[in-house]
């Protein structure tokens, strides 16, 4: 964590600002560890304010001793706060008397920062900070790293668990469950977020609720999931089916496995974020289903789910070792179903090293 405060306190100097007062609960939790999380947008459990010597977290009184055990070993000075929150947060700033105070403009809705602005009265300067947070945390440290081998290990464990045996007339929700059932008895704190079984037509949908279909033999069964550790987010998608695949689940298959393994292989140190998405758009292409393409190609993982690096067209940062990534191919016929398979895995000089094993189909 100590570490993470002195990458932290370059952003002072990159933004030309006194002080930065982190609210997103994701941030706050990688600076602080301090666990809690808002149940409502418009809701603060906690800010942490830091400048070239502070670092402090200030939370409401209900949860002072919780954030103490969890923030304090790590530098921080805990603090109850009262509401209204906007009052509390200008009130710090005033009483330290910073000029110009940086704040993830992402993260906090318009009418709080509207508050901290009336409360502040002109005391300071509110500096909108964007991404920047969210850029230290894309590269993981040794901790992040052996923690998501272990992340990777629940996900593959729980997944061939959950589908061994899977027989037709199985309904999505009831594998869904299953799935979720296993992940806990594996070691996950709770699905990374809610567990998607999609059979048959509905698998042409990249995000679906599971139901009450039974699954019938031959067609693609998209199963997408992931374990939680410590509140880092695991990812998982395997496409699977019940008996022999058909002709057009083995065709379209074959179509996303290579355009995985070519992302694989165009991933590394250095490496603009588009160009693996750009190299699997191609292996698309060759097999004539580009039309069925429709979305970018993968994401970081991390305290979100989704965070960076994002790996799509248009994309201009590059790799620079450390990050981990998902690679998640996906084609979606309307009517018919899709294919998706993915996988995790670490940024690293010479390639992409996959750290999740789960067991997969191959038609290449």
């Amino acid at each position: 964590m100590t570490e993470r405060l002195d990458r932290f306190r370059t952003l002072l100097t990159d933004h030309n600002v006194d002080s930065i007062v982190v609210t997103h609960p994701a941030n706050r939790r990688y600076l602080t560890g301090y666990s809690a999380h808002e149940a409502l947008p418009d809701t603060v459990v906690g800010a942490c304010f830091i400048d070239s010597d502070v670092a402090r977290l200030l939370t409401g009184k209900t949860n002072l001793d919780w954030a103490k055990s969890e923030a304090e070993p790590h530098g921080f000075v805990v603090e109850g706060w009262d509401r209204p929150w906007s009052r509390a947060i200008a009130t710090e700033i005033k009483s330290r008397g910073w000029a110009r105070t940086g704040f993830e403009d992402g993260a906090i809705t318009v009418a709080l920062y509207r508050e901290i602005v009336t409360e502040l009265d002109g005391a300071s300067e509110l500096v909108p900070i964007g991404q920047s947070i969210s850029y230290l945390r894309r590269v993981k440290d040794a901790e992040e790293h052996a923690r998501y081998a272990r992340i990777a290990q629940i996900g593959d464990d729980a997944f061939v668990a959950a589908t061994r045996n899977l027989t037709a007339g199985t309904t999505e929700r009831e594998l869904a469950r299953r799935i979720d059932a296993e992940l806990e008895s594996c070691g996950s704190e709770g699905p990374s977020f809610p567990t998607i079984v999609a059979s048959g037509p509905h698998a042409a949908r990249p995000h679906h609720d599971p139901g009450d279909r039974p699954i019938e033999v031959g067609e693609p069964i998209i199963i997408d999931m992931g374990a939680m550790l410590d509140g880092y987010h695991g990812d998982l998608t395997r496409t699977i089916w019940v008996g022999e695949p058909s002709p057009r689940l083995r065709e379209i298959y074959a179509a996303v496995e290579s355009a995985q393994t070519a992302a694989f292989a165009a991933i590394r140190t250095g490496v603009s974020w588009d160009v693996p998405d750009a190299t699997s758009r191609v292996a698309v292409a060759e097999a004539g289903l580009s039309e069925y393409l429709i979305h970018g190609l993968g994401h970081g993982v991390g305290l979100n789910v989704h965070e960076l690096p994002t790996m799509t067209a248009g994309a201009t940062d590059v790799f620079v070792g450390g990050e981990i990534t998902t690679v998640e191919p996906g084609l979606y016929v309307p009517g018919w179903g899709g294919v998706r398979i993915e996988d995790v895995g670490v940024v690293e000089a010479d390639g992409f090293r996959l750290i999740t094993h789960a067991p997969k189909a191959s038609f290449a």
